[in-house]
């Protein structure tokens, strides 16, 4: 499966600018919210046609910090609200952002413990779609957000299933954002090992 990454974006609450929400919506978000819909409307806006566009959404903990405090009011109230009980669920920010962007196409949310960045991105990469966002968020141990703008139209990248997996030691998404940056870095291989994602050369693209 050969694709190419035309752009993406690294939020956290430091960077996230909101100015494209209305005030209203701005304070109903989370802080995984905040981060994960800058990151996507950032790469939405290079979008060719919005009207089109499918969207992958990962997280392992999603709405953590809102599940705790639920979980808290319960203990506490034998009850929880309504209004944060819908926010909690896993594709709250996703969800969001559709509604806000009027997108119509639908969207995956996808968890898969400490192989869910790769996991997400595998998905995304796999879609059939001309173009895909892919949004990764957390708000544990730390808040941030990368999005993804996946295209099908170029081959940049080579996503490789390896057969004879060889693990990692650190964690995917810094390393994949260095593979990303640095053109000389031929492959990067998932922490699982399951998966490889191959820079295809100029000679290689001509010849396809």
């Amino acid at each position: 499966m050969n694709f190419s990454i035309k752009t993406f974006s690294h939020k956290t609450l430091d960077n996230a600018d909101l100015s494209f929400l209305p005030p209203m919506a701005r304070r109903k978000l989370s802080n995984l919210d905040k981060v994960a819909l800058c990151a996507m409307n950032e790469c939405f806006n290079k979008v060719e046609n919005p009207n089109e566009i499918k969207i992958v959404f990962a997280s392992q903990y999603a709405e953590i910090d809102r599940l705790k405090k639920l979980i808290f009011q319960y203990s506490q109230e034998n009850e929880v609200s309504p209004a944060t009980f819908s926010a909690s669920v896993h594709n709250n920010a996703v969800g969001q952002f559709s509604l806000l962007k009027k997108i119509k196409e639908s969207y995956n949310s996808i968890s898969a413990q400490e192989d869910t960045f790769i996991t997400g991105f595998v998905e995304a990469a796999i879609t059939n779609s001309k173009e895909i966002l892919y949004c990764f968020a957390e708000e544990e141990p730390q808040v941030f957000s990368y999005c993804f703008l996946i295209s099908h139209e170029n081959n940049e990248f080579e996503l490789i299933t390896n057969t004879n997996p060889n693990p990692q030691k650190q964690d995917d998404i810094i390393r994949f954002e260095n593979f990303l940056k640095n053109i000389n870095s031929h492959d990067f291989t998932s922490k699982n090992g399951l998966f490889t994602i191959k820079r295809i050369n100029k000679n290689q693209q001509e010849a396809e």
